[in-house]
């Protein structure tokens, strides 16, 4: 299975984590596939993973096209999508399903026990199966299993 890691604003990851927000946009094109396992890294302040989820739908055209058809998904009015996708011809949707909370975040400094260069991504990043980051997030949601997630 294909995994990726994402950082949100803590706003963007609490409104994915409540429900509200179930569509990630991007503005540019985000080249991963319907079924990748994707993980939450919420920045500064909180600095640690929060969730994992599964992309169920990729969608990449043009802003028009995405605000008319995920505005509600999306969790933002329409003046900060704007700013957001400046003059941007294509934008991503990354529609999030299956999202699971974890019970204990992993932070940032605990990652980097683990994984010393372990850096939060930009934009986006692929988490290869020989990575230690790859090896840690999983063995942390196994490890705690169905009680790891809410």
């Amino acid at each position: 299975m294909t995994q990726a890691i994402i950082s949100l604003k803590p706003n963007y990851g609490n409104l994915i984590l409540s429900g509200d927000k179930t569509v990630e946009l991007r503005n540019r094109v985000v080249r991963v596939i319907p079924g990748t396992k994707i993980w939450i890294y919420v920045t500064h302040p909180a600095s640690h993973i929060v969730a994992v989820a599964d992309v169920g739908l990729v969608v990449h055209d043009r802003p028009s096209v995405i605000w008319n058809r995920f505005k509600r998904g999306i969790c933002i009015d329409k003046k900060h999508f704007d700013s957001y996708v400046g003059s941007r011809h294509c934008v991503s949707a990354l529609v999030l399903s299956s999202v699971k909370k974890l019970n204990d975040p992993l932070t940032l400094d605990g990652i980097r026990q683990k994984v010393r260069t372990f850096h939060p991504p930009q934009f986006y990043t692929y988490l290869s199966p020989e990575s230690g980051l790859f090896t840690t997030l999983n063995r942390a949601l196994n490890v705690h299993g169905s009680n790891g997630c809410g």
